[in-house]
This record gives structure tokens, sequence and C-alpha cells, in this order.
């Protein structure tokens, strides 16, 4: 196993770990009232849930929706339709720059084309990490 294998296995058991936290913590003490950062604002007339990945290079990372996790990657900026019913509580998402550079890797889950939690990293490989409740 070389480094980047080993390195995405760990990224992977720490993403798994996430959305086990994130699921237990909505079950134990669900929020009636979600807040929502206020620079979020629409950003287009989508519907559904999505995950957008905004990079100016090469990225790849994961998707969690409706108790299934999947890979994904590309290079620019990407938005992945998730497949969420009633029934999903929780969608997690993570990026990773492949590169080391010091651009912005932003990460976003979206609802009907408004922005419900937004990271982003600027380091070398760099690594964004978000949950939301849906």
């Amino acid at each position: 196993m070389n480094f980047w294998e080993g390195f995405i296995a760990c990224c992977t058991g720490l993403f798994i770990i996430l959305f086990i936290f994130c699921l237990f913590a909505a079950v134990i003490s669900p929020d009636t009232n979600t807040t929502v950062d206020s620079n979020v604002s629409a950003v287009d007339e989508a519907t559904g849930v999505q995950v957008k990945v905004i990079y100016d290079g090469a990225w790849h990372g994961a998707v969690s929706d409706v108790g299934s996790t999947r890979s994904v990657s590309g290079t620019g900026n990407e938005t992945i339709d998730l497949n969420v019913d009633e029934d999903t509580w929780i969608v997690t998402a993570d990026a990773q720059k492949k590169d080391g550079s010091s651009k912005t890797l932003t990460i976003q889950i979206l609802k009907d084309g408004k922005v419900l939690e937004e990271s982003s990293t600027d380091t070398e490989y760099g690594m964004a990490v978000i949950s939301a409740k849906v």
C-alpha cells in the first residue's frame, strides 16, 4: 500500500466516523430550529439536495446520502445531485485538493438552490468536510 492509498483509506475511515457521529447526534438531540449562516443565499433555481465543489484544480472526496457513501472526483467546479427522500436526515460530504496549491477549495450542501452548509480550505492538499440536516 503506497502513501496515497493509506491516506485515502484513513480519510475514508474518518469520514465514516464523522457520518456516524452526525447521525447519532441528530437522533439524540433533534434540532427544530435550524440556524443558517447569514452569508448564505440562493445560488440558483435548482431543486432537491446537492453537493457543490468549487475549486480551480483537481480534487476527490466522498458523499453520503440515504445510507450509502460514494466516491466523487473531478477537476474544476462540479455540482452533484443527491438521492434523498423523506427519511434522509443527514447528508455528509468531503473534498480534498489533489495538489499543493494555496488556492481555496470550497464545498457546499444545497437544498432547493440555497446553501445549508459550507466549508473551505486553502492548505496544501487540504480537505473540507461538511454535514447538514436536510
